[in-house]
C-alpha cells in the first residue's frame, strides 16, 4: 500500500492559473499518490496599495457581505465570497471539498459566470451540499477567521503568487501554464517535472519566458 503524500497549495479563486493548477492537482493526485491540502490566499489582499483617503489597514476578510457583493460585483469583492462559500461549504462536509473548488473555478473561468451568491450556492448543491444551510452559515465570523489565518500563514512562506505549491522539505514555488496538458501523462510529466526543478536546483529562483506585450 503505497503511503499517501500531503502537499499543500495556496490559491485564489479570482486567479486562471489557480484553477489550472486545481485541475491539474486534480489529474495528477491519485497516479502520484498525493493529497492536495488547500490554503486560500487572497491576490488582492497582498497587492493592496490605499489609494489617498483609504484605509492603510484594510482587510478582505473583515468587508461586509452587502448586496453589490453578492450581486457579483467587484469580482464577488475581490474573491471574499467565492473564499467564503469554499470555507463554509468545507465545514459542511469536507467530502464534498475539493468538488466544490473544481466546480466553483470552472464556472467562473471556464463557463464565465460570475461570482454571485446565486451561482455560487448552486455550484454548492450540484456538488451535494446544502445550499439553504450554507447560506445561513456564510457570514459566519469563524469563516472569516479562517481566511485570516490561512493568508498569514501564506505570507510567513513568501507566497506572492497563486497558485503555490508546497512540498515536503520546505520545496514550494509557484505554477503558472498557459494552458493544460492535452492528456493525463503529459500532466503527470509536467508535475512530475517541475517537482525535480524544484528540489534538485534549490538556488534555482525564477525561470520566466519573454512574451510580446498583448
Amino acid at each position: 500500500m503505497s503511503v499517501i503524500e500531503t502537499v499543500r497549495v495556496y490559491f485564489d479563486y479570482l486567479c486562471p492559473y489557480a484553477w489550472r493548477g486545481a485541475e491539474l492537482a486534480a489529474r495528477v493526485a491519485k497516479p502520484l499518490s498525493l493529497q492536495f491540502t488547500w490554503r486560500h490566499f487572497s491576490l488582492w489582499q497582498s497587492n493592496y496599495q490605499p489609494a489617498e483617503g483609504d484605509d492603510p489597514d484594510k482587510k478582505l476578510w473583515q468587508q461586509p457581505l452587502d448586496a453589490a457583493v453578492l450581486a457579483g460585483e467587484d469580482r464577488g469583492g475581490w474573491g471574499l465570497l467565492p473564499f467564503l462559500v469554499s470555507i463554509a461549504g468545507k465545514a459542511q462536509d469536507a467530502s464534498k471539498e475539493d468538488a466544490l473548488r473544481l466546480t466553483m473555478f470552472r464556472s467562473y473561468h471556464y463557463d464565465d459566470e460570475p461570482f454571485c451568491e446565486e451561482v455560487l450556492l448552486a455550484c454548492a448543491a450540484s456538488v451535494g451540499l446544502d445550499a439553504k444551510a450554507l447560506k445561513e452559515d456564510l457570514d459566519n465570523p469563524v469563516h472569516r477567521k479562517t481566511l485570516a489565518q490561512e493568508y498569514a500563514e501564506a505570507k510567513r512562506h513568501h507566497v506572492f503568487g497563486t497558485p503555490t505549491f508546497h512540498f515536503a522539505g520546505d520545496h514550494l514555488a509557484y505554477f503558472r501554464v498557459q494552458e493544460l496538458p492535452e492528456d493525463d501523462d503529459a500532466a503527470l510529466k509536467l508535475f512530475q517535472d517541475y517537482r525535480a526543478l524544484l528540489e534538485n536546483y534549490p538556488f534555482l529562483e525564477t525561470v520566466k519566458r519573454p512574451r510580446a506585450p498583448k
